[in-house]
């Protein structure tokens, strides 16, 4: 990992966040050991905050992971004079292409970091008594530490399954996955192998173990528990991930814990439409990465892909809407959902988990699971459709195999522009057909690992022959 350690900002996380997101060289020197970096609990709060600023980049979770959810599939279509995304959506790749190799290396920097963080909270506790620390400061730091695993889980998932063959349940699973990294940090010079995709979720899933066992309340907080990984957070990632793994009961469960214990009750239709350009938090939100007009973010955000750069929703997702969909209307009053704030169109939170999400895995496991029921099903999955003001919920499917197709359309209905697509069409084995190709079994193709990457010699294992099953136009 010579090229991600290479450009860690203060590898130790001494100070958290940094003002500039561009790449840059930082010479080994430079880099503080974390046994230097940790000294205090404020030094682990520190570390922490560097990781949620990883997370929301650009680079990453702000834009770049959420747009190739959606661009890389049938549901949006990149303009070709302004260049943002087209390679992505047209299936013009190469090794090279600058977002995908972006997505691998803040990701990196995001598991590092989370990995840091967690290894000098340990030492810290490890001197607890010589340092005089508190039952809140214990606490503070086990909250940190909360955190830092849901981030790792949470990046960990989204590297597999964009730069792995999906997971396919029941089987070995012995596809390679991407490298993992558990107790040590990145090091110079260190060649890490590839895990396999099982080992890849088996690392997620425990930790999101260690996340809720180690969840301390919500003391390090500052402004609203949905901008962090609260505990309702923690349980909607693991009903996430259980769903791709085909683990439909541990989904529900999750998903239905999530609920309980994020304690909103519904949205208005006028609160939904109007919420897409606002930043305040409503009952929708489990976690959302918060954006301000501060951020400057302009050319960088996901709302200018879709905005100046030309970016637009297809008609797979114009004709999903019923005219009495209150949801059309989001679509009709700004042509996406992203629109910004009255004072920045730049400005929009990125939803990482929503309650919408969570009763839609409900109604697919009821739907999926030999003991689930169509009654059940319907009944989750009638918050969302109910959105469509002439539809009772007497009217949706009346048999699973229907309402399993529903579902996948109702996902599109309520999460386009959010970056589940694609993610949604390789679980499910969906054959995708745009404007750009037709029949692409999306399940089958995996992205490259950046050549920057390989050709560092640190993460030798490419995924060999990747580009042959790319779409045919």
């Amino acid at each position: 990992m010579k090229k991600i350690f290479k450009y860690a900002f203060l590898a130790a996380l001494a100070f958290g966040v940094s003002s500039c997101d561009s790449y840059f060289d930082v010479e080994l020197e430079q880099n503080i050991p974390t046994n230097e970096a940790y000294k205090s609990v404020q030094d682990v709060q520190n570390g922490m905050i560097g990781a949620y600023y990883t997370l929301g980049t650009y680079r990453f979770y702000g834009r770049n992971v959420v747009a190739l959810g959606d661009m890389a599939s049938d549901l949006a279509t990149a303009s070709s004079s302004s260049g943002h995304f087209v390679s992505i959506n047209t299936y013009d790749l190469s090794d090279t292409d600058g977002d995908i190799e972006a997505i691998w290396s803040y990701g990196y920097k995001l598991v590092d970091k989370c990995v840091r963080t967690i290894q000098g909270a340990e030492a810290i506790e490890a001197q607890a008594t010589a340092l005089n620390l508190s039952e809140k400061d214990l606490a503070i730091i086990s909250s940190c530490k909360s955190q830092c695993y849901a981030l790792r889980a949470l990046a960990t998932f989204i590297m597999t399954n964009i730069y792995a063959l999906p997971y396919q349940p029941g089987q070995a699973n012995e596809q390679l996955g991407v490298c993992l990294l558990d107790k040590e940090p990145l090091q110079p010079f260190v060649n890490i192998k590839r895990s396999t995709v099982k080992q890849c979720y088996d690392q997620v899933l425990a930790d999101i173990v260690k996340a809720k066992e180690l969840y301390a309340g919500e003391i390090v907080m500052n402004g609203a528990p949905q901008f962090y990984f609260n505990e309702a957070a923690i349980y909607a990632l693991e009903a996430r991930v259980n769903l791709f793994m085909g683990n439909y009961a541990a989904a529900k469960e999750a998903a239905q814990t999530a609920i309980e214990k994020r304690k909103s009750g519904d949205v208005s239709n006028e609160i939904y439409v109007t919420m897409w350009s606002s930043t305040a938090i409503t009952n929708e939100d489990i976690f959302t990465i918060s954006k301000s007009d501060d951020d400057n973010l302009s050319a960088n955000a996901l709302n200018t892909l879709y905005g100046s750069y030309g970016g637009t929703v297809s008609n797979t997702v114009k004709n999903a809407f019923a005219s009495e969909d209150i949801r059309a209307a989001v679509l009709n009053q700004t042509a996406y959902k992203f629109c910004g704030t009255s004072t920045s169109q730049a400005t929009s939170n990125i939803p990482v988990f929503r309650k919408s999400e969570m009763y839609l895995i409900i109604a697919e496991c009821e739907a999926r699971m030999p003991e689930g029921t169509v009654e059940a099903a319907q009944k989750a999955l009638f918050y969302t459709a109910k959105r469509n003001a002439a539809l009772k919920e007497t009217d949706l499917p009346q048999t699973k195999e229907e309402l399993i197709d529903f579902i996948a359309e109702e996902r599109v209905r309520e999460l386009y522009q959010e970056g589940h697509r694609w993610f949604d069409a390789r679980r499910n084995g969906m054959i995708l057909n745009s404007s750009n190709y037709s029949e692409f079994d999306v399940a089958k193709f995996v992205y490259p690992i950046p050549a920057a990457e390989i050709n560092a010699g640190f993460c030798e294992q490419q995924n060999e022959g990747w580009e042959d099953a790319l779409p045919s136009k």
